[in-house]
């Protein structure tokens, strides 16, 4: 392995720019192939960055001996097996969010990348921002005391025609689910990395506004950090006109409120407010009222820790037992709703669970 590590990347939908153009920004990375099954997409994608080769079959590209690593950037349901045919060809290995369609498919994955010695990572771009450092470092330190409460709000619109654009929108064998697992994802994950493990939760999902899916589109849950604290969610993709999303934390000496990638709010005792807040406006693209994220800071962040997980053999900051994680909380919320009733961690995974359709 060289200065460079050599990456080939497998699908170019809405997020494989995002990880094409991240890896473009790094040089200690080269992408040296592009996969996608269509073949004028494959094409089109690899002459606008500049990659060096193309194929329609991934496999094909697999076996090369010049990928050291593969972005897989398609649909859910596809990520169990690409991931697992990319570890058994020696090929570290970094997954879009998110990881899989449920948590045993999850741990197929995870046992697979173990198995054949690489690195396993779950894009979750939000952790990398400086603004989540700085509440991770604060409540790492005690500076909320104990904390009370935690709120976390995901309530953005998508259209018909949204839904629409992929046969796999919108259904359970697709996508996994649908507002919890596509739209607020990134904010669950980023709540369960700032506050902690879950204990216990109560979930509702119910598909409302959108007749031609199967999923979600209204979704929340009640729940019980493991340190102590009460949490809530409201998660929706049927929401008009779409808000931003939002994590408000309460401590017993203040409170932290992130929208978005802005710091709002640092009401903490002993801590000047005006040193903490936002004071730049972060635009990454209207990601309430459609799928509009541009921005790929986040992600060449997240991938140059990547590379150096591989070049120091650690473990990634997002590797795939915390990409599991965010998961479990999702389908922990399909499993209560389901059963009507409280269900505790870590969750007795059935598949079964998350098939409701009716509001």
């Amino acid at each position: 392995m060289g200065d460079k590590i050599r990456f080939g990347i497998i699908g170019g939908g809405m997020a494989g720019p995002l990880n094409a153009g991240a890896l473009r920004d790094i040089p200690e990375a080269e992408v040296v192939a592009f996969c996608d099954v269509k073949e004028d997409v494959a094409k089109e994608f690899s002459k606008e960055y500049n990659i060096p080769s193309y194929y329609t079959d991934y496999k094909e590209m697999l076996k090369r001996d010049d990928i050291d690593a593969v972005c897989v950037v398609t649909p859910p349901f596809l990520h169990e097996q690409m991931v697992v045919d990319c570890a058994k060809a020696g090929k570290h290995v970094m997954c879009e969010k998110p990881i899989s369609v449920d948590c045993n498919a999850a741990d197929r994955m995870i046992a697979a990348c173990k198995e054949a010695g690489v690195k396993f990572g779950v894009i979750f771009m939000y952790r990398f921002m400086d603004q989540a450092q700085l509440i991770k470092k604060a409540l790492d330190e005690g500076k909320l005391g104990k904390l009370l409460s935690v709120d976390c709000s995901g309530k953005c619109f998508r259209s018909d025609e949204y839904y629409a654009s992929g046969a796999w929108r919108g259904t359970w064998k697709g996508e996994g689910g649908g507002s919890l697992i596509s739209q607020t994802v990134h904010f669950i994950d980023l709540m369960l990395y700032l506050v902690g493990d879950v204990e216990r939760l109560t979930g509702n999902y119910m598909t409302t506004l959108h007749p031609d899916i199967e999923v979600d589109d209204v979704a929340n849950a009640i729940f019980k950090f493991k340190n102590g604290a009460l949490g809530s969610l409201v998660s929706s993709s049927a929401v008009r006109p779409g808000y931003p999303r939002h994590i408000e934390i309460h401590g017993e000496k203040g409170t932290i409120k992130i929208v978005e990638e802005e710091i709002v709010e640092w009401k903490v005792e002993g801590m000047n407010e005006d040193d903490y807040l936002t004071k730049v406006k972060v635009d990454s693209g209207d990601t309430a009222t459609g799928a509009g994220y541009v921005a790929t800071e986040n992600h060449r962040r997240q991938l140059t820790d990547f590379i150096h997980a591989i070049k120091e053999d650690r473990e990634p900051m997002v590797d795939g037992v915390e990409g599991r994680r965010t998961l479990e909380f999702i389908r922990a919320i399909y499993q209560s709703s389901d059963l009507g009733k409280e269900v505790h961690f870590p969750i007795q995974e059935d598949e079964k669970y998350g098939k409701k359709t009716a509001w």
